[in-house]
C-alpha cells in the first residue's frame, strides 16, 4: 500500500529561536557555541527518526544500546528541545492518576502492569542522568494535588477509589487542614494530597543532555531540517527535508502534535495548547515564612494549573487546555499566545497572592497532542509497517517518552520482549474518536467556554449553571469507537 505523508509547514527560518521557552534559552546559554548541522543532500540510514525531542532521542539511545552497529539519523525541524520537550514544567510523573482509565480499558492485571512500568521508568531516567553526568537540575520535591476553589471536589478521588478496588495503594497521602495551612498559608488552597519525592528537572537541559550523549555515541543529528514528506518506496522509506533526503529501512515519527494532522492520527488526537508564565528570580521573597514551604504541583481544574519553583528562585505557573487547533494545524499562537498567557498570569496572581507585585519575566505556549484516552500509543502504520510512531502523550510526556523509547526500540528491531508486550497493551487501551471539522472545533470551543464559566462560578463560591456543568463534563470525553478504522 505505502504512505505519502506531508508534514506541516515549518517557519521560514528554522534556525530562529522565535518564541522559545526560557528553559531552552538557558540550556543553549550553558552549551559551547556552535551552529547546528542541517541535512544537506541524500544519505542512507538503517533508522531515521523524525523529531529530536524526548521520544526521538530516548529511542535513538536505546536503539544504540541494543544494536551498536545500527546507522541512526535524527532529523529535527528546529533545535532539539524547541518543541514540547523544552516547553513543559519538568515534572517527571507516572500514571497513577490514569488508574481508573487503565482499569476500565485493560482490566486489573494489565492495568497494574502498565502502571508499574510508568513508575519503574522514573528510576530508569534517574539512572541514565547520573551515569552520563547530565546537568539538568534533577531534584526530588513534595508535589501537592490540590483544590483551589471552595467546595471543589478533589480530582484525585477517582484514583483512590480505583486503587482501593484494585487492592493497591497510591503514593499520595491526604493532607489535613492544618497541613494545608502550613504549606499554603492564606493562599486559596482548600484540600489536597501530597506525593513526596516527586521528580523534577529543567526539561530543556535534559533534552540537550540527551542530544549530547546521542552525538557522542555516533548518532547523526540534523537540526534546522524540517521534514516535508515521508514516502514509501519498494525497498526503503524516503524522508525528505527542505534541502536533503534520508532513505531508511525503518522510520519513526516522533513529532508529537506536529504530526497530529496526518490522516492516521487525526480522528484520535486533538491539539490544544499549554501556556506558561515565569517570574523574575525572587529568592529572598521565597524565603519568607509564608512561601518557604510552598510546594509545587497541580490543582483539580479541568483546565488544570501546574506550578512550582526553580533552583534560581523563580516561580512558574502553567495551564492546560488553552488554544484549540483547527484541523490539528499548529499556528503561531502555539509558540506564544499573549491572550492565553495573560490569563495564566491571572491564575498566578490568584494562587500566589504574595507575588502580586513580582513581574513576569517570560511567557510561552506549546501544543499538546491530547489522545482520546489521555494515554499515548506506540505502533506502526497499517499502510507501511516500516513506519513507526508515538503520539498522544496528552501533556504527560516526561516519563512516558522514556518508556516509549524502550518500547519503540524493541518494536523497530522486531524483538519479542517485555517492551513489545507493553506496546500491545497500549494499543488495546485505544478507545474513542473525535468528530471531524468543523464540528470538532466548534464543539471544543463551546465546551471550553462552559468550563471557564463553571470554574469562575466555583472560584466565586457560587453554583455553576446546569448547562455549563453538563457541557464542562464533556471536556475529557470522546465518541465511541464503532465504525472508525485505526492506523
Amino acid at each position: 500500500m505505502g504512505v505519502q505523508l506531508r508534514m506541516q509547514p515549518w517557519r521560514k527560518d528554522p534556525g530562529s529561536l522565535g518564541q522559545a521557552s526560557l528553559w531552552l534559552r538557558q540550556a543553549l546559554d550553558a552549551e559551547p557555541s556552535g551552529a547546528p548541522t542541517p541535512l544537506q543532500g541524500s544519505t542512507r540510514a538503517d533508522v531515521c527518526i523524525v523529531g529530536g525531542g524526548f521520544t526521538g532521542l530516548w529511542t535513538a539511545l536505546r536503539l544504540r544500546e541494543l544494536s551498536p552497529a545500527l546507522e541512526i539519523t535524527v532529523v529535527e525541524a528546529g533545535l532539539c528541545g524547541w518543541g514540547a520537550s523544552g516547553r513543559n514544567s519538568g515534572a517527571v510523573g507516572h500514571w497513577w492518576g490514569r488508574l481508573p482509565t487503565l482499569l476500565r480499558l485493560l482490566g486489573r492485571e494489565d492495568a497494574l502492569r502498565v502502571l508499574d512500568a510508568s513508575v519503574k521508568v522514573l528510576e530508569d531516567i534517574r539512572s541514565f542522568i547520573g551515569m552520563h553526568g547530565i546537568e539538568c537540575q534533577l531534584r526530588e520535591e513534595t508535589s501537592v494535588w490540590s483544590t483551589t476553589y471552595p467546595n471543589q471536589l478533589g480530582a484525585w478521588m477517582p484514583m483512590f477509589k480505583a486503587a482501593e478496588a484494585a487492592g493497591v495503594t497510591p503514593p499520595h497521602r491526604l493532607l489535613t487542614p492544618e497541613e494545608m495551612r502550613e504549606l499554603f498559608g492564606a493562599a486559596p488552597y482548600y484540600s489536597g494530597v501530597a506525593e513526596d519525592g516527586a521528580m523534577r528537572v529543567q526539561p530543556a537541559l535534559l533534552v540537550r543532555g540527551l542530544r549530547r550523549v546521542a552525538a557522542a555515541w555516533g548518532i547523526r543529528i540534523h537540526e534546522t531540517s524540517p521534514v516535508t514528506l515521508i514516502a514509501s518506496e519498494p525497498h526503503v522509506v524516503r524522508v525528505e527535508t527542505r534541502h536533503g533526503c534520508v532513505r531508511a529501512d525503518q522510520v519513526l515519527l516522533a513529532a508529537n502534535a506536529w504530526m497530529a494532522h496526518l490522516k492516521p492520527f487525526k480522528p484520535y488526537i486533538a491539539v490544544t495548547s499549554s501556556d506558561m508564565v515565569v517570574t523574575a528570580p525572587v529568592p529572598r521573597l521565597l524565603d519568607r515564612p509564608e512561601l518557604r514551604r510552598r510546594p509545587g504541583g497541580v490543582n483539580s481544574r479541568t483546565l488544570l494549573n501546574y506550578s512550582g519553583t526553580t533552583p534560581d528562585g523563580r516561580v512558574y505557573m502553567g495551564r492546560g487546555g488553552g488554544s484549540i487547533a483547527w484541523d490539528n494545524r499548529i499556528g503561531a499562537q502555539f509558540d506564544a499566545d499573549p491572550r492565553m498567557c495573560a490569563q495564566v498570569e491571572q491564575d498566578l496572581r490568584y494562587l500566589y497572592p504574595e507575588l502580586r507585585e513580582v513581574p513576569v519575566a517570560s511567557a510561552w505556549s506549546g501544543p499538546i497532542d491530547r489522545s482520546t484516552t489521555l494515554l499515548p500509543w506506540f505502533g506502526a502504520l497499517a499502510e507501511d509497517a516500516r513506519v513507526h510512531y508515538a503520539i498522544g502523550y496528552s501533556g504527560h510526556g516526561m516519563g512516558a517518552t522514556a518508556l516509549g523509547g524502550r518500547v519503540l526500540a524493541s518494536q523497530i528491531l522486531q524483538r519479542t520482549d517485555e517492551w513489545t508486550e507493553l506496546a500491545m497493551l497500549f494499543m488495546r487501551a485505544r478507545s474513542g474518536w473525535f468528530p471531524p471539522e468543523p464540528i470538532r472545533y466548534l464543539a471544543a470551543h463551546v465546551i471550553r467556554n462552559a468550563t471557564v464559566r463553571r470554574d469562575e462560578a466555583l472560584r466565586m463560591g457560587q453554583a455553576p449553571s446546569r448547562l455549563d456543568a453538563r457541557l464542562a463534563a464533556l471536556a475529557l470525553t470522546s465518541l465511541p469507537t464503532r465504525g472508525v478504522a485505526r492506523p
